[in-house]
């Protein structure tokens, strides 16, 4: 049976949509979030943590896709990122969100590629450009709404519940994606190079710190 491709580019879309929305939608939020939780000091880190876990897992992800298939693994990210999600919607301290936001990035380290991967197996090469030019369109959207989207939802509800909407959503694009597509069975599988995931967690870690700790006051 052939994979569905309209199906697949909407869970492809939808995934990606939300990834990209969760780095700026909390912006507008963090005033409350703040009055809320405290924390002040790591305000930076909210943003910070979900970024580096996204950046060091997508190596990782796409080697992945590769030895175990591209279905399993965009449903395995999608999965961390709504575990993520649920567990920021319930953060009682801001060192909890901050710890929950690094679980949520590492989910979304591997929606965006995976799907773009995905892409690039079902369409050919001339209609790949179309197919970008959507998820460009998606980032543009989200990076535009992200702000106006976490003001909206604070001044309606109340804050755990910008995580909380990824949950309805995120499972639909994880449904449709699961039904739609159909891949051939992966190749014969080999190991992850998880040491060198360590280190660049580590190195990637060291080199944040530095840059959010270096325009602090010295006594």
């Amino acid at each position: 049976m052939q994979s569905r491709r309209p199906l697949v580019l909407v869970a492809a879309l939808i995934g990606t949509f939300l990834a990209s929305l969760d780095v700026t939608v909390i912006g507008t939020a963090m005033p409350t979030i703040i009055g809320q939780l405290g924390g002040l000091d790591r305000y930076a880190w909210v943003f910070s943590a979900f970024l580096l876990s996204a950046t060091v897992s997508t190596p990782l992800y796409g080697k992945a896709a590769d030895l175990f298939g591209r279905k399993p693994v965009y449903l395995a990210a999608v999965g961390v990122f709504l575990v993520g999600s649920l567990l920021c919607a319930t953060a009682t301290s801001m060192t909890g969100l901050i710890v929950w936001r690094a679980v949520q990035g590492l989910g979304a380290g591997g929606v965006v590629p995976v799907t773009l991967t995905i892409v690039g197996d079902l369409y050919p090469i001339e209609a790949r450009a179309r197919v970008q030019g959507l998820f460009s369109a998606v980032w543009a959207v989200s990076s535009v709404s992200g702000p106006l989207v976490g003001a909206f939802i604070v001044a309606t509800w109340s804050w755990p519940w910008i995580f909380l909407l990824n949950l309805p959503v995120g499972l639909a694009a994880a449904v449709m994606m699961a039904v739609a597509l159909r891949e051939s069975p992966p190749p014969e599988r080999r190991r992850l190079d998880l040491l060198g995931a360590l280190w660049l967690t580590i190195a990637a870690s060291a080199a944040l710190g530095a840059l959010l700790g270096g325009g602090r006051d010295r006594k």
